[in-house]
């Protein structure tokens, strides 16, 4: 039999051993319960990484691709919305969904170029992903995932001098109650053709 001391009076009690183990798996389960309820109600913990890389996408005056990239900077994990997909070289991948906004200097507000909604998020398209699924999961602290890259300085009305920045949806797609954006940046390229081209790749 173990002891116990009672703080608050100085006496000692037995305390049966089997039951006190049993009692503190009891409540590591309710803290274990209790973080699967927090990490589909919450995003906090989250974070929004701007990533800007060099390539050669074939479009005449563009050299930057640019993606968000969502990381766990918490203690617990987050349910997140995501896209599991083969690409077009049958690797697979997993990808979360966004908007790309601009900042309107005649109005002082951030307004939407292009956004993931729950229409168009995870489909398949040509030269791109073969295979797709819309689904959630857990996003352990440390993880992180992207959006995939795009060409953005291409989008209009993206123009050289213009803001832009990255919102990624953690809930839906098109939530943005349940969203976390980038920092902003500056966009200092512009097509040189007018050919409708692929932006994202």
């Amino acid at each position: 039999m173990g002891l116990a001391l009672l703080a608050d009076s100085g006496v000692y009690m037995s305390m049966n051993p089997k039951k006190t183990l049993i009692a503190l798996s009891g409540l590591g389960v309710v803290a274990i319960v209790t973080l699967v309820i927090t990490a589909d109600r919450t995003h906090k913990g989250l974070a929004a990484e701007l990533v800007i890389s060099n390539a050669d996408i074939g479009i005449p005056g563009v050299s930057k691709m640019y993606a968000a990239r969502l990381f766990n900077r918490g203690w617990w994990s987050i349910r997140v919305s995501r896209c599991d997909f083969v690409d077009d070289t049958l690797s697979p991948g997993k990808s979360v969904a966004y908007a790309v906004q601009r900042w309107d200097r005649a109005v002082g507000q951030w307004k939407t170029v292009v956004e993931s909604s729950l229409s168009d998020f995870c489909k398949p398209y040509p030269l791109g992903i073969v295979k797709a699924r819309s689904t959630s999961g857990l996003l352990w602290p440390g993880q992180s995932l992207s959006s995939g890259d795009e060409a953005t300085a291409a989008r209009v009305p993206c123009d050289v001098g213009d803001r832009g920045r990255f919102v990624v949806f953690v809930g839906a797609p098109g939530n943005y109650a349940m969203a976390v954006s980038t920092r902003d940046f500056v966009i200092d390229e512009h097509p040189q053709t007018d050919i409708s081209l692929r932006l994202r790749h």
